[in-house]
């Protein structure tokens, strides 16, 4: 009853630790709920897009497990390469202003 509401919140979550490092780069000792209440306002209509982006990959997790979990050695840097491009894509340089 509660699995789908979860994931559309795991989705509206899933830029927290972009935004925590963007704000440790930019010096800014956030808090964490701080960095969570951002990412919940950031994907604000953008958890579908995520979420077929997550699906674009099921493929390659497909052949990952055919192939022994071998072939995840190339598709989990090329997925968190993708996934950190769509942050920045949808973030931008907000959360990397230097006001303290």
């Amino acid at each position: 009853m509660f699995i789908i509401p979860g994931i559309i919140k795991g989705y509206s979550y899933s830029m927290t630790p972009y935004i925590m490092r963007d704000y440790y780069t930019s010096g800014k000792k956030p808090k964490a709920t701080e960095a969570i209440n951002a990412s919940r306002k950031l994907m604000n209509g953008h958890k579908t897009d995520l979420f077929i982006l997550d699906l674009s990959f099921l493929g390659w997790a497909i052949l990952g497990i055919i192939s022994c979990g071998i072939g995840f050695l190339w598709i989990t840097p090329y997925y968190r390469q993708t996934k950190a491009n769509f942050y920045r894509k949808l973030a931008g340089d907000q959360f990397l202003t230097n006001d303290k």
